[in-house]
């Protein structure tokens, strides 16, 4: 994306007539007042990508800070009651899906030949974090030792690196109920961890013409109906045995690539043994044999890992978990606005890809980001051009991807889409 439609498309996406009609339409702005849309979207997202944020009135002294006179400054209570507003965690979830569609974009990397049977590689996962103890009637919390928990329930599109739909629930809610819906994997194929294991799910996805690897749990014990080994060798003594039946001592393949069965439901399993920590590793998938290997399932598997990046990034550089506040529309609209910062830094980092780490970018956004943000923010639009070729320009020399060893390269996505290509 060059310079130009970059520019054009944040201008848009923080045109000040758009942000406040999307703020009345939600109700969170009802009658003109000192604190406008604009102006507090912009300051909340440079508040919380610096990443050391506290509490409220550190985002009251940045929205201060970046206003142009001491006339447009507001005082504590004005800023916190308009945080406080119920439609405020509508306001921001409703500019996350607007930025999802106006900012996101497929990046420039070329993607390995085995994905190409894909429209998109869908990543599917939760995380949760503590909250204000007040906030357990709210968001209660799955654990004895605290009280109060959010859970966040992600999908994430691995071709354009950035999440495509959010939930926000309490802690206590189950892992399923969040999968996308069947007709929307249609020609995808969704990447999921243990905690997503139903195989009605699974039988509606490959009616829809979609596909999956999700990791298996210890409990998983289909019916084997054939059977090969890591080299495609064929292992007839397997055939009707049950999974928890094979043992190391009546099989010593270090992979085992089955088709299984549970009730009428035929699927794939592959499992591998690790002798360092003496356990099996089981991924369940309809993908066929003939065109993907039981080590291209495990390499496509670890794809997956990029969501658990996209969470450790919005935890570590985005101010989730850090807010101490007792009001529900304050904590989850922080959650919304924070996710709305990631995808903006994400919408102009992902422009330098492959070469650059995202999460790297993450970082040092006093340099590179907050220039932009005041730049939209005062409407200087002589200026917007300018910092973005400097954003450009210091991201690509900054934010680098260091180079990895040979035992950790397969561990990278660059050495799993080397890997697939091989």
């Amino acid at each position: 994306m060059t310079i130009i439609s970059l520019k054009k498309q944040l201008m848009q996406f923080f045109d000040a007539s758009f942000l406040e009609k999307t703020a009345r339409k939600c109700g969170f702005t009802q009658r003109a007042r000192a604190i406008q849309p604009q102006q507090l979207v912009l300051s909340l997202l440079a508040a919380l990508s610096k990443g050391n944020c506290h509490a409220i009135a550190d985002l009251h002294r940045q929205f201060n800070g970046m206003c142009l006179s001491e006339k447009q400054n507001v005082a504590y209570k004005p800023f916190h009651n308009q945080l406080r507003k119920d439609s405020f965690a509508d306001f921001m979830k409703e500019l996350v899906k607007f930025a999802t569609v106006q900012l996101l974009q497929k990046s420039s990397r070329s993607m390995p030949a085995k994905l190409s049977h894909f429209d998109d590689v869908i990543l599917q996962d939760g995380s949760s974090f503590r909250v204000h103890d007040g906030l357990r009637e709210v968001f209660p919390s799955r654990f004895k030792n605290y009280p109060a928990a959010i859970e966040c329930h992600m999908t994430m599109s691995l071709f354009d690196q950035s999440p495509k739909t959010m939930t926000v629930t309490a802690d206590t809610a189950s892992e399923r109920t969040y999968l996308p819906t069947p007709g929307n994997i249609e020609k995808k194929l969704l990447l999921a961890d243990a905690g997503y294991v139903d195989f009605s799910y699974f039988e509606q996805l490959s009616r829809h013409n979609g596909h999956f690897i999700v990791r298996g749990g210890k409990s998983l014990n289909p019916t084997i109906v054939n059977a090969h080994n890591g080299n495609g060798r064929r292992l007839p003594r397997l055939i009707d045995m049950k999974l928890k039946d094979i043992s190391r001592k009546t099989n010593r393949s270090e992979v085992l690539d089955l088709r299984c069965k549970r009730g009428k439901y035929e699927f794939r399993v592959v499992r591998r043994w690790f002798a360092e920590e003496k356990r099996f590793c089981l991924w369940l998938t309809n993908l066929p044999t003939s065109q993907f290997s039981a080590d291209d399932i495990m390499a496509l598997y670890r794809c997956r890992w990029q969501i658990e990046l996209l969470f450790k990034e919005l935890k570590s550089h985005t101010n989730w978990r850090r807010f101490v506040t007792a009001q529900k529309a304050i904590a989850e609209g922080l959650i919304w606005a924070s996710l709305l910062a990631l995808i903006v830094r994400r919408s102009i980092a992902i422009t330098n890809l492959p070469s650059v780490s995202v999460f790297k970018a993450a970082k040092n956004v006093d340099v590179w980001l907050l220039p932009i943000l005041e730049s939209l923010m005062h409407q200087a639009r002589s200026e917007i051009s300018g910092r973005l070729e400097w954003a450009m320009v210091y991201i690509s020399m900054n934010a680098r991807k260091a180079a990895q060893r040979k035992s950790k390269k397969d561990r990278t996505l660059d050495g799993i889409y080397e890997k697939l290509n091989a």
